[in-house]
């Protein structure tokens, strides 16, 4: 009789790893945008699911008309990859998510122009066309900070032909790959990223208060595993690169291994076993530049917007 009890514990232990009743728990991670480089990470530990017999991750694109901050409020999905500042926007209306996970030191936003055309600091680009996703709150930071009131703005397409044809538009992207691309396409360029001129929110992989909550223990094997995973598809990036060539007709393989590369030197630290870390005060920093152009409340607080308790390692 002893020995079927102990049988039973045993199995219902195993069992319940992630406190559920299933051996193989399958959780999905949502990306911001379609497949490419800075994602690779990702990527890599969904391929990595053949090694692992408690927890598979599943990795959905992303794209212009995909809000990971809703998926994941919602519950359609258990984690989402955002810009900081959009996960705060959400929680100023109630959407109850933390960042667990930065990916990107600062997202690569970039306004890029053609080269010749007369500008020479940001203020130059003052009464110009501007291809840019209305309403991101970055670019009304920029606009307030440096005074560029007389910008035409239009939503970005991503028409590069467009940008050709019209040596008076700068256009939103991302510095890490817009500027290889428009290399590819002999069409001269130069860029001022967003981070020169002092918006700097992080690019973090989020999840809910609720699932935080109900079930940490998942929440902690899914940044183990992207810890790895992290590591791992920067030293051998050859798989996560031909995946994602595969699923972009935009990218090639010059313009993703310089991605990589820009990733390495400018997004990542140089210590990767500190890929995933983030700091309280780069949360306090947006937010403080967030409730100037009125887009958080005053009296929202930044600290209910991140988790540090899930990444290892980091305040050593």
């Amino acid at each position: 009789m002893k020995k079927i009890f102990s049988f039973l514990v045993v199995l219902i232990l195993s069992t319940t790893m992630f406190g559920i009743t299933n051996a193989k728990q399958k959780v999905t991670l949502l990306m911001d945008w379609f497949p490419q480089g800075n994602q690779s990470g990702f990527w890599q530990a969904q391929f990595d699911n053949q090694y692992h017999d408690d927890l598979e991750i599943i990795i959905k694109p992303g794209g212009p008309k995909v809000n990971t901050t809703t998926a994941v409020a919602s519950g359609q999905v258990e984690f989402g990859l955002q810009a900081s500042d959009s996960v705060m926007l959400a929680n100023s209306k109630g959407a109850g998510l933390k960042g667990i996970f930065v990916s990107l030191n600062h997202v690569p936003y970039t306004l890029v122009y053609h080269p010749n055309t007369g500008v020479n600091s940001v203020k130059d680009l003052d009464g110009r066309p501007f291809a840019v996703k209305i309403g991101v709150t970055y670019w009304k930071w920029v606009k307030h900070k440096y005074g560029l009131n007389k910008v035409k703005e239009f939503p970005l397409t991503g028409d590069l032909g467009l940008f050709a044809r019209t040596p008076q538009q700068f256009q939103q992207g991302y510095s890490i790959f817009l500027p290889a691309r428009l290399d590819a396409k002999n069409v001269p360029n130069e860029q001022i990223t967003v981070e020169s001129l002092g918006y700097r929110p992080y690019s973090v992989l989020f999840t809910s208060d609720k699932l935080i909550k109900e079930n940490p223990a998942l929440v902690q094997a899914v940044v183990d595993r992207l810890s790895i995973s992290f590591h791992k598809s920067l030293v051998d990036p050859k798989p996560t690169r031909d995946f994602i060539l595969s699923k972009s007709k935009k990218v090639n393989v010059e313009i993703h291994n310089n991605a990589l590369e820009l990733m390495k030197a400018d997004f990542l630290p140089k210590d990767w076993s500190k890929i995933g870390c983030q700091d309280p005060q780069r949360w306090v920093e947006v937010a403080n530049q967030m409730k100037e152009v009125n887009v958080l409340p005053a009296d929202f607080d930044p600290h209910q917007s991140y988790d540090t308790s899930f990444k290892k390692g980091c305040f050593k």
